[in-house]
């Protein structure tokens, strides 16, 4: 996979004005969150935010890893598999720009669920060198559907905050509306079981020694990538 490269001050400039409205905005009009689990110094909120169908919710863990190994394994598309519960298959299908992808994602849910599938634009906003945030948004038309259900409305982001040189805070904010007509437990499920053990096993993955040697390099003209 082609690294992550970041290099236009007048991009980064963009990218932080879009994360400042976008916090701005983040609260009007919502219900406090409400807290669903804390176990295993995981934590999972929910809430449901003003126009919504469906109640979002919020996970968030410490981890024993960088800030740049933790950025790594979210920037591996492909290893959606290994860390994010029921994700069947996550591939790259077009880069744009320094900052942004988009990514197709098939999930799996309990019988007698059918499968998923979506496609989430992933935009990185670096906001200062210990804080990045990757919002995400549905592109549900952004190639043809298949034999999954579309998921046609989603949004959300993961903020990476640096607490010191080797821990790092993941916070995982999303919104699905599932689609189809779907059992109340399961799309409750959803708001608990799948950030819960996608949380667990995001902090096993991330100390891999692919992600753990994971090094952002500064070029000559400006720019900087992200490799492993």
């Amino acid at each position: 996979m082609a690294p992550i490269q970041m290099n236009s001050p007048t991009s980064l400039l963009f990218c932080s004005l879009l994360l400042c409205l976008s916090v701005t905005a983040e609260d009007k009009g919502n219900e406090a969150w409400k807290l669903r689990k804390d176990k295993n110094e995981i934590q999972v909120y929910s809430r449901l935010a003003a126009g919504l169908k469906y109640e979002e919710f919020k996970a968030v863990v410490e981890l024993d890893a960088t800030l740049v190994s933790s950025l790594s394994l979210l920037d591996d598309a492909e290893a959606c598999v290994d860390w994010i519960y029921r994700c069947e298959l996550s591939r790259v299908v077009h880069t744009t720009g320094l900052l942004e992808r988009h990514i197709y994602q098939v999930s799996s849910l309990p019988f007698p669920a059918a499968s998923r599938d979506m496609i989430l634009k992933a935009t990185v906003f670096l906001e200062d060198a210990e804080k990045i945030r990757i919002g995400l948004e549905s592109r549900p038309g952004f190639i043809k559907e298949t034999t999954n259900i579309r998921i046609k409305e989603a949004h959300g982001s993961y903020l990476l905050e640096k607490l010191d040189e080797n821990h790092t805070r993941l916070t995982w904010i999303q919104y699905v509306d599932p689609a189809g007509a779907l059992p109340a437990f399961i799309v409750n499920s959803m708001l608990t079981n799948l950030p819960y053990k996608s949380l667990e096993n995001f902090r096993k993955v991330v100390k891999r020694k692919k992600y753990r040697d994971s090094k952002i390099i500064q070029h000559e003209d400006g720019s900087s990538s992200l490799v492993r």
